[in-house]
C-alpha cells in the first residue's frame, strides 16, 4: 500500500513537470479577438497573435496564408515575447499572469505560469535568455523574472516614478529601458541590481514603441507630441502644430548618457503632413539599419521610412493596426489589425498591401465596442491628426494642457482630465459646460478636433465607452503601502478642513463651480472640481497643471486649507488622498 502511494505521488509530480496542452478553439465561431500583438515563430513559418478580446492565441501559417489554429490561454492576452527552443511568453492582463508556452507546429502547450502584479502590459528578454522584464502599468512597477529550463520565477520588483509600458533590453551596455506610458520619461535600469540608474525626460507622450537598429547604434521611438502653445483651430491642426506624431531615431549612446541631449541629436520622421495626418502610432518594426516601418493605429495605415530621408511611404491596411513584424526575407511586413481580426501583408519595396489573412469569424460589435473604435479613430479629427486616445491615453490623461474651445474660449490652455471613473460626475469640463458625456463627445470631436459632425448614435457609443472606463485600484493598494491609521487620520483632516464642500463623497466632486483663488489666462476664476478618486495615478494638478506633485498642491500652492498643517498631518492627508 505504501509502495502504491509512493508511485502515485511520483506520477503526480512527474505530470506537473510536463507541459499541459492548451484548449483548442474553433476560429469559425463568431467573436471579437482584437489582436494586440504579433510575433513570428522561431522557424519563421508561423505568425502568432495575442488576442486581447478573447484571451486566445491565433496561429497563422504564413506560407499558406491562412489560420491554422486558435488556443485559449487566459482572459486577455496583450503581449507575446519570442524565446528560444520554440518557446514564448504571453502576458495575460486579465488574470495578471505571465505564461510560458511551447509551440510545436500549430499546437501550443503551457509549460509554466507565474502570477504578476496588476496590469502587466509589455515584456522583453535579456540576450542570454535568462532574465525577463515585465512592465506593470498602474502599480508603476517593473518585474524581473528568471527563466530556468521551463520554469518562470518572480525575482524582484522595482517601483518607478511613472507608469511604464514599453521595456527594452540593451544587451551591449547592460541596461533596460522603460518608457512612460503617459508622459515623456525614460528610465535606464541596471538589470543586475534592478535599480534605476537615472531617468531621462523629453518632449513626448503616449510612447507606444521602442526598437534598436540591428547595428545597435540607434534607438527608435514612436510617440506623440502635444503642443500646449498651439490652438486647436483649423490652421494649427492642419500644419501639425497641435498634435504631431513621430518616428524618432536617436543615438543610443546619447540616451544612456545622463548629460547628453539625445532628443536634439536625433532624426525625426514626421508621421503626417499637412492635409494628411497620421494619428496614434502604435508599433515599430526595424527592417535594417536604415529602414523601419511604423503603424498608425488611428488612421489604419503603416508608414515605411528611411533614416535621414524625409517623409514616409504610407500604405493603407485595416482598422486600428496594433503590431507590425518584418518577414525573415525582409520582403514583406505583417500587420495585426486590432479592430478587424486580420493580418495585412504589405510589400516593402512596392509599398502596397498585397494580401489579407482572416483570424476567423467576427461578430457584430456591441455599443461599447463601437465606442471603443470611435475613441481610437483619428479619422474623426480634421485630416486624421489625433483621436480621443491621443490626449486620453488608455482612457486616462497625458497630464498636459491643451488650448481648445472646451471652455468656450482660446488663450487659456487647460490640463487634460482623466476619463477613468467619469461616469456619474457630471457636469464635465473645467468650466462645467457639458451636462452629459454625449454632449462632451460632440464638442470634443466637432469643436476641439474640428472633425466631421458626429451622429447622435456615434456620440451615444462614445459615451457608453467612456462610462465603461473604470478606475484602477489606488496606488497604495497596488504598491502595498497603505497605512490604515494614517489614512483614517488623513480623512479626519480632510473633513475638518471642509474639503467635502467641493469634493463630496462618494465621487469626491460636486456639480458646482468654485473660485479657489486662481484664474486662467482668460481670467476665468470659477472651476468645476475634478473627482479625487484615482488622484494617486495623476502627475499634474490644477487647471493649468501648475503643481507637479500632490504634495506641492498644499506645500507650494497652499490649496484651500483652513489651518496650517504639521508635516505629519500633511503626510496623513496625502495618505488619505492616495487611498481614494
Amino acid at each position: 500500500m505504501i509502495r502504491f502511494a509512493a508511485i502515485a505521488v511520483a506520477f503526480l509530480l512527474a505530470s506537473l513537470s510536463h507541459a499541459a496542452p492548451a484548449d483548442r478553439v474553433d476560429p469559425s465561431q463568431p467573436t471579437l479577438r482584437s489582436p494586440e500583438d504579433l510575433i513570428l515563430s522561431e522557424d519563421g513559418q508561423f505568425l502568432l497573435t495575442a488576442n486581447r478580446g478573447t484571451g486566445t492565441i491565433s496561429i497563422v501559417d504564413r506560407r499558406q496564408g491562412k489560420i491554422s489554429s486558435e488556443w485559449r490561454i487566459g482572459q486577455s492576452i496583450v503581449d507575446l515575447l519570442p524565446l528560444s527552443d520554440q518557446r514564448f511568453l504571453a502576458l495575460d492582463s486579465g488574470a495578471n499572469a505571465a505564461i510560458l508556452l511551447k509551440q510545436n507546429g500549430d499546437v501550443l502547450d503551457i509549460l509554466s505560469r507565474v502570477q504578476l502584479p496588476y496590469s502587466p502590459v509589455k515584456s522583453d528578454v535579456s540576450s542570454d535568455g535568462q532574465q525577463i522584464c515585465v512592465s506593470c502599468l498602474w502599480p508603476r512597477k517593473l518585474v524581473s523574472l528568471s527563466l530556468t529550463g521551463d520554469q518562470l520565477k518572480l525575482q524582484r520588483e522595482l517601483i518607478l516614478p511613472f507608469a511604464p509600458r514599453v521595456v527594452l533590453f540593451v544587451p551591449d551596455v547592460q541596461s533596460i529601458l522603460a518608457a512612460d506610458n503617459f508622459g515623456g520619461r525614460l528610465a535606464i535600469v541596471d538589470p543586475n541590481t534592478f535599480t534605476v540608474r537615472h531617468v531621462r525626460e523629453f518632449p513626448a507622450h503616449n510612447i507606444r514603441a521602442m526598437a534598436l537598429s540591428p547595428d545597435g547604434t540607434k534607438l527608435l521611438f514612436a510617440h506623440q507630441l502635444l503642443n500646449s502653445l498651439a490652438v486647436t483651430n483649423e490652421n494649427d491642426i492642419h500644419w501639425g502644430l497641435v498634435m504631431s506624431n513621430e518616428l524618432r531615431w536617436v543615438p543610443l549612446g546619447h540616451v544612456l548618457d545622463a548629460e547628453a541631449d539625445f532628443y536634439g541629436n536625433g532624426f525625426m520622421h514626421p508621421i503626417g503632413e499637412p492635409g494628411k495626418g497620421g494619428g496614434d502610432p502604435t508599433d515599430i518594426a526595424v527592417i535594417d539599419d536604415l529602414q523601419a516601418v511604423v503603424s498608425m493605429g488611428g488612421t489604419g495605415q503603416v508608414g515605411i521610412g528611411k533614416h535621414e530621408a524625409f517623409g514616409l511611404f504610407r500604405v493603407s491596411v485595416e482598422e486600428h493596426p496594433t503590431a507590425v513584424v518584418v518577414s525573415p526575407e525582409k520582403d514583406v511586413v505583417y500587420v495585426a489589425n486590432g479592430f478587424s481580426d486580420s493580418i495585412s501583408i504589405v510589400n516593402i519595396e512596392q509599398a502596397e498591401t498585397i494580401g489579407r489573412i482572416s483570424l476567423g469569424s467576427m461578430r457584430e460589435p456591441k455599443l461599447v465596442e463601437q465606442g471603443e473604435r470611435l475613441f481610437h479613430n483619428a479619422r474623426l479629427s480634421m485630416e486624421g491628426w489625433m483621436s480621443c486616445h491621443s490626449c486620453h491615453t488608455d482612457g486616462h490623461t497625458n497630464g498636459l494642457s491643451s488650448d481648445n474651445l472646451s471652455d468656450q474660449s482660446y488663450g487659456a490652455p487647460k490640463r487634460i482630465l482623466s476619463l477613468l471613473g467619469k461616469a456619474d460626475t457630471a457636469p464635465f469640463g473645467w468650466l462645467a459646460v457639458s451636462d452629459t458625456l454625449e454632449e462632451q463627445a460632440h464638442k470634443s470631436v466637432e469643436t476641439t478636433m474640428h472633425g466631421r459632425d458626429l451622429t447622435d448614435e456615434q456620440a451615444s457609443a462614445l459615451a457608453v465607452y467612456m462610462k465603461s472606463l473604470t478606475l484602477p485600484p489606488p496606488i497604495d493598494t497596488l504598491q502595498a503601502t497603505r497605512n490604515q491609521a494614517a489614512v483614517a487620520h488623513g480623512r479626519q483632516i480632510f473633513l475638518r478642513n471642509n474639503c467635502i464642500k467641493c469634493h463630496a463623497p462618494p465621487h469626491y466632486t460636486s456639480p458646482e463651480v468654485y473660485d479657489v483663488g486662481m484664474h486662467d489666462k482668460e481670467l476665468n476664476r470659477a472651476f468645476n472640481p475634478p473627482s479625487l478618486r484615482g488622484i494617486s495615478h495623476r502627475d499634474t494638478f490644477f487647471h493649468d497643471a501648475r503643481a507637479t506633485s500632490l504634495r506641492d498642491v498644499f506645500e507650494v500652492h497652499g490649496h484651500q486649507l483652513a489651518v496650517e498643517l504639521t508635516d505629519q498631518q500633511l503626510d496623513d492627508l496625502l495618505q488619505f488622498l492616495r487611498s481614494l
